[in-house]
């Protein structure tokens, strides 16, 4: 690339970034106050309807003679549903599901193998900063969820049912008739002996629900659409990376995902948008949804209809995704819990961000008086385990997404491959760090012959170099003619360009799965190394004006400098000098990402630089011994 080539690319730069802070970003920001406004005077008008339905207090103040007149009754106070709440264990201990009766639901999952701060001994809590339990129904995602249900615990069993009227419906949209609403939680038992590993790992983050809509009426009426609401996530602390959490939804075999960061005005150019206030998205066939963060989820799965045809499974299939992101104070995250008796630590500049999910199932089905039926669903509230999820029966560990390589190479086969090759090598080496390590060299010694053939190559392009500047300046006004002699010169000398180029894009995919493998690693949390603490966490060991020093990421960046600098000169000197900001690139991008990624990183690029060093080596003793002959 010359230097008009690198002006052009400054200035569109340039012009994009202008019109994004100068035209976009205010477009954006008037969009979303209008936006704010509406909805403002939406609740507004809604208050004020309730307001005028709600008949007036009698003014006694108007009275000629109050003192002679007796005072009327006062009407009896409505009594205020309390909140009540119900702390069960599932029967292999590991897990502790708290039930509440406003909403009809678990408001808390205490994941007790698995730790916030394993040195404060606390745990991780998912849904902990949700208003909306896991499993509550409502007609409009998001509203009309907190309302109190009868609540009925068989602790002996591990048992939770629920119980509330609602109103039904006719075909034009208005209430009618009544139904009685029937929730049924089981909690995980223990595993059948016979298969304790296996039916371990595949039950014990599992609960059943049932839902049962009875027809309590005298009249024939429809049960509505109800959407089933998976809860809320969070991150688990400021050090995870929020670019995993959202929501996630199964259909047409593959799962979708709407990040954190999409509820956020954004874009650029002619396809900014404003802050979007919620993610609904219509469709049919959703077998499950699931709110997740970066190793934890809560998915409820519709079962049911397995094998039928698509017109079947329409009928009980979810048919609309819903997802909804909202703040967290500071003071929410700093409050003390029964789980968490210190709080949480954030910097008062942090933004905190709550994602609620929900699944919107078919309604439109009609019950006759004193009929009923049933709707079965599963509630998976734990980590994103690849070795559990997998073993569920509905495409359960798509939610852990390892992506593609441009849209078009799918990773998620070597991502796979290589996260059970590691906890293979975890077991038998009993180091997460260990297992790392010896798996990057096993990946590079399998790919070493690809690597020594591009870094031939890259050597005879350097040799040709001078050669290939001369034609250049020698044809600059006809590049026809330096294309035919550029050719003729590559041949000469034995010389493919795309020959550095393929082992290099063969190597993509394989790093692309390594990383996104080791970012999702839930086994990794509370595993050390050396001076690491956690290897799914930054390496800080120190903070200096208020910046973390983390080494890993640093020695990453040193050790992709030097292979730089090693590498065969190619290409033009402008281009190079581009490149070798890279390192600076890389660390700006991932100095706060797992330490595991760091450690892999640095390894696989001290294995390269040893690499080049044996063939440099190599190709002079090559020379001298040519050179005696």
């Amino acid at each position: 690339m010359d230097r008009k080539g690198i002006l052009i690319i400054i200035v569109t730069l340039g012009i994009a970034l202008g019109y994004h802070f100068f035209i976009g970003k205010p477009k954006q920001e008037a969009a979303y106050k209008k936006a704010w406004k509406e909805q403002q005077e939406k609740a507004h008008a809604e208050q004020e309807k309730i307001k005028a339905a709600t008949p007036p207090a009698p003014d006694v103040t108007a009275q000629t003679n109050p003192a002679s007149t007796p005072a009327a009754p006062a009407a009896p106070a409505q009594p205020e549903t309390l909140e009540e709440t119900k702390t069960l264990a599932s029967q292999p201990g590991t897990v502790d599901y708290v039930f509440t009766n406003q909403g009809g639901g678990i408001s808390r999952v205490v994941l007790k193998e698995h730790y916030e701060n394993k040195e404060k001994g606390t745990f991780i809590v998912l849904n902990e900063f949700g208003s909306i339990p896991i499993g509550a129904l409502a007609e409009t995602p998001g509203e009309g969820t907190i309302l109190p249900w009868t609540m009925i615990a068989d602790e002996t069993n591990g048992v939770v049912t629920f119980e509330r009227t609602m109103p039904g419906r006719v075909d034009n949209g208005s209430e009618s008739g009544q139904i009685k609403v029937t929730k049924k939680f089981s909690l995980p038992r223990k595993p059948d002996e016979s298969d304790k590993r296996r039916v371990k790992l595949r039950s014990e983050y599992l609960v059943g629900l049932e839902v049962t809509y009875t027809n309590v009426g005298p009249v024939t009426t429809k049960v509505p659409k109800y959407f089933l609401h998976a809860g809320s996530a969070a991150i688990i602390n400021t050090r995870e990376q929020p670019l995993y959490q959202g929501f996630d939804w199964w259909r047409d075999g593959q799962n979708n995902f709407k990040d954190v960061n999409y509820f956020s005005a954004g874009g650029m150019l002619f396809w900014s948008h404003p802050e979007r206030l919620v993610f609904k998205q219509d469709g049919d066939l959703m077998r499950w949804g699931a709110v997740t963060n970066q190793y934890f989820t809560t998915m409820i799965t519709v079962l049911g209809e397995e094998g039928k045809s698509d017109e079947d499974q329409r009928l009980l299939l979810g048919e609309t995704a819903w997802a909804k992101r909202s703040d967290i104070s500071a003071d929410e995250w700093r409050k003390v819990t029964p789980w968490r008796p210190a709080g949480h630590e954030v910097k008062a500049n942090t933004k905190l961000y709550l994602v609620d999910g929900a699944l919107g199932v078919p309604g439109g089905f009609a019950l006759t008086a004193g009929q009923s039926t049933t709707r079965s669903y599963q509630i998976y509230a734990g980590p994103r385990e690849y070795r559990r999820l997998r073993l569920l029966d509905h495409h359960q560990s798509d939610v852990l997404d390892y992506g593609s390589f441009l849209g078009v190479i799918p990773t998620g086969a070597f991502s796979r491959l290589l996260l059970n090759s590691m906890n293979g090598l975890y077991a038998w080496l009993g180091s997460y760090a260990f297992a790392i390590i010896l798996l990057t060299v096993i990946v590079k010694a399998l790919l070493w012959p690809l690597q020594n053939k591009a870094n031939k190559s890259m050597k005879k392009m350097a040799v040709v170099q001078p050669e290939l500047k001369k034609l250049q300046d020698k044809y600059k006004d006809d590049p026809a003619r330096f294309q035919k002699e550029m050719g003729l010169l590559w041949k000469k000398h034995g010389v493919n360009p795309l020959s550095g180029c393929w082992p290099i894009f063969i190597q993509i995919p394989i790093f692309i799965g390594f990383y996104q493998m080791l970012g999702k690693a839930v086994e990794l949390r509370d595993h050390g190394f050396l001076w690491v603490k956690d290897l799914a966490s930054p390496d800080t060991v120190a903070h200096i004006f208020g910046l973390p020093i983390n080494p890993l990421p640093l020695l990453m960046a040193g050790t992709m400098f030097l292979q730089m600098s090693l590498s065969p000169k190619t290409g033009d000197p402008a281009q190079r000098k581009m490149f070798m900001f890279m390192p600076l690139i890389f660390i700006f991008m991932c100095y706060n990402f797992a330490s595991a990624l760091a450690l892999y990183w640095s390894v696989q690029n001290i294995i390269s630089i040893v690499q080049l060093l044996l063939n440099r080596n190599k190709n002079a003793a090559t020379q001298q011994l040519a050179v005696a002959k």
